[in-house]
């Protein structure tokens, strides 16, 4: 007989011996004989306690003259174990309600948080309540699924409200649109997005808040926020933003401190989209002598051949350049290993393509399962972030190597503990 605390296992030693001569011819039959033989110990264990709490329960001053009035049964599932069957004790005047086995609830919490990060990390519906049986030992339905996200909604919310008690020297500021599926059509989720830089140069999400981009008055209340939360305004030195207007002063204002630094992916894409066609590839290859020049100076000299040569014939796209030249050229004035790093907002962008991975498997998506899955995939990607800081030499490796981001179990651990 084995002792495993409540549940007790009574092993015959004549079915034992059948036990394991059955072993050599067929292993899955008696890991289905074991499997059931814990679920029967569990099930009556699950309905021992039961029992004990309806002792407890009509033991209360307020029960006088309440009994037990029989069982009904019930099918549970428990992580690890999938499901068996329980016998829910009655009392006469139906008061009686478990605690340890809920009235409305047919599984083990774990196991609804479990369904929930397997359909967040990119399993449809469909596709988990087709797998279930094999993968969670229960069938779920579509609506089962769905309504797993619940069980994590609460705490996801409260990750991306979190206290911030690191401090961050570096901010990349963006807005983006999010594309999520709502009663078949597809419409845009316009969100402000704030990446911060910690003393170990290691890049993390402070925030994902709902608005529109051009809104200067909608940044100023996400980066108040920033500050309510324990963002230390005087030590923020930089922030990394694309030309969005009115951007640049909210962030000055509330981070007198700090420089402002040109996204040049976007000045790049800007500028290209206002030279002529049959001057694009020299525009392009003289813009990059800019854009990748050893020194700030360089760049200057590199910028003024480019205005030479350009002349009259791309006015417009130099001078999408050139009104932000200061602000392009801010990198320099940095560790020569952070000039990459700082010289882009592409990690915002790198999770809208992250969400977007996550998002497709969803037919439809509501405010909160948005919010939920935000958080999911904000968590993802500060996984492989906390690990790589942003040096040139190190973000070169974490494009060579981006699985890296993709351990979920580790993301399950940190949006349910």
């Amino acid at each position: 007989m084995l002792d495993m605390g409540i549940i007790k296992v009574e092993i015959n030693l004549p079915e034992l011996g059948d036990a394991f001569r059955s072993l050599s011819q067929n292993q899955r039959r008696l890991f289905d004989l074991v499997t059931t033989e814990i679920k029967t110990a569990t099930s009556n264990a699950f309905t021992q306690l039961m029992n004990a709490e309806m002792t407890i329960f009509l033991g209360k001053s307020d029960q006088n003259g309440n009994k037990r009035n029989g069982y009904y049964t019930k099918n549970y599932s428990v992580k690890g174990l999938g499901g068996f069957s329980v016998r829910v004790p009655i009392d006469r005047h139906r008061k009686f309600e478990s605690a340890i086995i809920p009235k409305h609830e047919t599984m083990d919490p774990r196991l609804k948080e479990d369904i929930a990060v397997l359909h967040l990390a990119g399993l449809s519906t469909r596709t988990m309540a087709m797998i279930s049986k094999r993968m969670l030992g229960i069938e779920v339905s579509k609506q089962t699924v769905s309504n797993s996200l619940d069980s994590i909604q609460k705490r996801a919310v409260e990750w991306l409200k979190r206290p911030i008690n690191d401090q961050y020297w570096a901010l990349y500021i963006d807005g983006t649109n999010f594309k999520i599926q709502r009663r078949g059509s597809t419409e845009a989720e316009p969100s402000l997005v704030v990446l911060g830089v910690d003393s170990k140069n290691t890049k993390s999400i402070l925030a994902i808040e709902p608005g529109t981009k051009d809104n200067a008055d909608a940044w100023r209340a996400v980066f108040d926020d920033l500050i309510k939360r324990g963002l230390d305004p005087d030590k923020v030195q930089v922030g990394i933003m694309d030309g969005l207007p009115g951007l640049e002063n909210a962030f000055k204002e509330r981070f007198r401190n700090a420089v402002t630094a040109r996204c040049w992916v976007h000045a790049k894409r800007n500028s290209m989209s206002k030279t002529p066609a049959r001057l694009r590839d020299a525009y392009e290859l003289l813009l990059n002598r800019v854009m990748y020049a050893t020194s700030e100076q360089a760049a200057k000299t590199s910028f003024l051949e480019l205005k030479k040569a350009m002349n009259t014939d791309a006015e417009r796209a130099v001078h999408c350049i050139e009104k932000d030249l200061n602000s392009l050229l801010v990198h320099y004035r940095f560790d020569k290993s952070l000039w990459r790093a700082l010289k882009t907002t592409n990690p915002i962008e790198r999770i809208n393509r992250e969400f977007k991975q996550r998002s497709k498997t969803m037919s439809t998506m509501s405010e909160s399962t948005l919010e939920v899955l935000l958080a999911f995939t904000a968590l993802r990607l500060e996984m492989g972030w906390k690990r790589i800081p942003i040096d040139a030499i190190q973000l070169a490796n974490l494009e060579l190597s981006s699985t890296r981001i993709n351990n979920i179990e580790q993301t399950m651990k940190s949006l349910i503990h």
